[in-house]
């Protein structure tokens, strides 16, 4: 017995001798079973296994993560259920009844729906509002908070993050729309529901590296180009210049004399314009021409017609035609450049047929000259 511990003492010591210098132990096998020696005491047959030291670490601190506050944190556990709130006989009940009708027994969907309908009580127009976009926003906003919420706990809930970004998506074109439409609405939202609207980024592309030499590219061509189209408009201009500096009195001599000879003849013109007319006077014959053309259009407005046709230069059975002095009225405003629409032209000949026939054959005959104005 005395032997067993002196040899293990001695092993024990050699061991700590030699993990203390570095060097590696291997631990020694045993090839036979223990035997029990008496007394209670292992006696071990053949070689000892000496185990390696177990070397007890301090654990690091572990760091909670914070967890956003819940939307529905805010509402009072005795508050009652939205189906139950304006029931009078719950008001008195009793406590067990009125815990039970309450929020602090009930799913999350109540809850969910309680907070919904405060949200719209915030930004509706009216009591009866629950189709406009404001209330539309507020109810999006309520079920994106609640997708939030949930991903936080269940991160690998593909088809809940699918949803929640197209309400997101969907809520940004109706923010988008309200704020073109009704910028105070707008601002108001965003104010009672705790939303920060953000502009769109300029670019919806995914930078690369291949995309910004390529910007860079067309960024210095772009320079390039601007700057041999400035160095060409002044080599341009500089020449203009030294050859209008050697021809400059010469021209600017003839352009006032040219100038002068227009003035005058326009002058000398205009005079004699102004004696002619006020020299010329509707004669007799004139006067008994419209008074016959308008007879025949009284008592015949079809012979008119086929006349004013004919003087015009078109066949004259376009008077006897549906919509032929309507297209004629048309092509003669617009050959003779007086101002109107087509609409105005089939109105009048509809209407007042008589009188724009009696008017289209004194215009053709003016600009003939049979007849001056």
């Amino acid at each position: 017995m005395f032997t067993n511990v002196a040899l293990r003492t001695v092993l024990k010591s050699s061991a700590g001798v030699l993990r203390d210098f570095g060097c590696a132990v291997k631990p020694w096998t045993c090839s036979s079973a223990l035997v029990a020696a008496p007394g209670g005491v292992s006696a071990v047959a053949g070689s000892f296994a000496l185990h390696p030291p177990v070397r007890n670490y301090a654990r690091g601190a572990k760091t909670k993560k914070t967890v956003p506050q819940s939307q529905l944190s805010d509402l009072p556990p005795t508050m009652l259920r939205m189906d139950y709130a304006a029931v009078p006989l719950a008001q008195t009940t009793d406590d067990v009844v009125k815990r039970l009708l309450s929020l602090e027994l009930a799913c999350h969907s109540d809850k969910l729906q309680l907070k919904k309908e405060q949200l719209i009580a915030k930004v509706q127009r009216d009591e009866s509002d629950r189709s406009s976009v404001e209330v539309k926003v507020a109810i999006l906003t309520a079920r994106i908070r609640n997708y939030q919420e949930h991903l936080q706990k269940h991160h690998k809930d593909k088809a809940n993050k699918r949803r929640m970004l197209m309400a997101i998506d969907t809520r940004k074109k109706m923010l988008k729309c309200l704020r073109l439409v009704r910028y105070d609405a707008f601002e108001k939202v965003c104010e009672q529901l705790g939303i920060t609207y953000t502009f769109p980024p300029e670019y919806y592309r995914r930078v690369t590296r291949r995309w910004l030499a390529k910007k860079a590219l067309c960024i210095k061509v772009f320079k390039e180009v601007q700057k041999r189209k400035e160095e060409t408009q002044h080599v341009l201009g500089e020449t203009a210049f030294h050859s209008s500096r050697s021809s400059r009195l010469p021209v600017r001599w003839a352009v006032c004399q040219f100038d002068q000879e227009e003035l005058t003849t326009l002058k000398d013109s205009s005079a004699e314009s102004n004696s002619i007319n006020q020299n010329v006077k509707p004669s007799g014959d004139q006067s008994t021409s419209d008074f016959l053309v308008c007879a025949i259009g009284c008592v015949c407005p079809l012979a008119l017609s086929c006349y004013t046709a004919d003087k015009y230069g078109e066949n004259c059975c376009l008077g006897c035609v549906p919509g032929g002095i309507t297209a004629m009225r048309t092509h003669m405003r617009l050959t003779y450049g007086i101002q109107g629409t087509v609409c105005n032209d089939a109105l009048m000949s509809c209407f007042c047929g008589l009188c724009e026939l009696c008017r289209m054959a004194r215009e053709i005959r003016i600009r003939s000259g049979e007849v001056t104005q």
